[in-house]
């Protein structure tokens, strides 16, 4: 398969530091990918010579399997048909909805550019405020019309750096299905940059998380939560708990909430090993002989998470419905549900 995006162990420095060293990703056409990582891990960075606004030191980087970028040729930003937008937005104060829209088009006749501006205006939402100026709506408004201009010219990809940062809670669910919805119906190939999980996990086909320089993990949602490859992405991908589990014999795990079966080949039977625990594998059960000590409780409205106590004081966390309304060190009964057993090196 061809891939629309191919970045091949790409190294850069800035000021002698180096910023990525030997990353490489593909994105196939029409995917939306999300680059995910902790703060100054070089996310924008990389996203930025994607674009061809930073040169790169070494490797290369490939759109549509034509060269882009090497360590002695670059295609000017202008010449890759790349779509992108900052998280400033850079709209033009001076010009209407419509005319910010309308802006990238220039080699298309009037009639056109009216008329993919009201398509896009109509997917967005914004129809109702193309005449307006971007000081004259909501920052969830200039959103989507900065979303509209950078596809409007349709281009061959599309890279977005933190697009919902800006965005109220309450309207920004909406907004990333209303543009996840869009960029499917254009077939736009899309990179975001975000250090929002929950957004990443909505939006995303496939998210890389980018660390020590380089990808260390890419593929779906679900496989980067359930089943991260270090405790490092674990962490960074939702609430973690970890156990003490010995490798009994092979492929079996014994912990203090029963023996898992797992592929242990890399392992030595009498192995020590942690086994991560999220709080959708503890199921709250008043039946159960298996208690747990609450010692912290969040109310979240729906739901209460439960920081639990096992018997050895080893600690798990468990979400409960709300009307599971337990008190600080009261005793629980809790099952367990875990169809990935996932364990690391102590």
């Amino acid at each position: 398969m061809q891939h629309k995006l191919k970045i091949e162990n790409t190294s850069l420095r800035f000021d002698n530091e180096s910023i990525l060293e030997n990353l490489s990703l593909a994105v196939d056409k029409n995917e939306i990918v999300s680059i995910v990582g902790a703060s100054a891990s070089g996310k924008t960075t990389l996203l930025r010579a994607i674009a061809g606004f930073e040169n790169i030191e070494s490797g290369k980087i490939f759109l549509n399997d034509n060269l882009m970028s090497s360590n002695d040729y670059t295609v000017t930003p202008e010449s890759r048909g790349v779509g992108i937008i900052f998280q400033d937005l850079a709209l033009f104060p001076h010009l209407t909805v419509e005319e910010n829209i309308m802006f990238g088009l220039t080699s298309t006749q009037t009639n056109q550019k009216i008329s993919r501006s009201s398509e896009l205006a109509n997917l967005l939402e914004i129809s109702s405020i193309v005449k307006k100026y971007p000081h004259e709506i909501s920052g969830g408004q200039q959103q989507r019309v900065a979303i509209a201009r950078a596809i409007a010219p349709k281009p061959e990809i599309l890279l977005l750096d933190e697009p919902f940062s800006a965005i109220d809670e309450e309207f920004k669910e909406q907004l990333i299905k209303d543009v996840k919805k869009l960029l499917k119906k254009e077939n736009i190939t899309t990179v975001i940059v975000t250090h929002n999980i929950k957004e990443a996990l909505e939006i995303s086909d496939k998210i890389a998380f980018l660390s020590n320089k380089k990808i260390l993990q890419f593929g779906t949602p679900y496989d980067l939560y359930h089943k991260p490859i270090s405790k490092q992405i674990a962490n960074f991908f939702g609430i973690s708990s970890y156990i003490k589990g010995k490798i009994i014999k092979k492929n079996c795990i014994e912990t203090i909430l029963g023996v898992f079966k797992k592929d242990t080949a890399s392992f030595e039977v009498g192995s020590e090993i942690e086994v991560l625990i999220r709080p959708d594998d503890i199921i709250h059960d008043d039946n159960s002989l298996q208690t747990a000590k609450v010692i912290d409780k969040i109310f979240h409205g729906s739901d209460f998470l439960y920081k639990l106590s096992l018997r050895d004081e080893q600690i798990v966390f468990c979400y409960t419905p709300s009307h599971h309304n337990h008190a600080i060190n009261e005793m629980i009964g809790i099952t367990h549900k875990i169809d990935h057993v996932i364990f690391f090196n102590t």
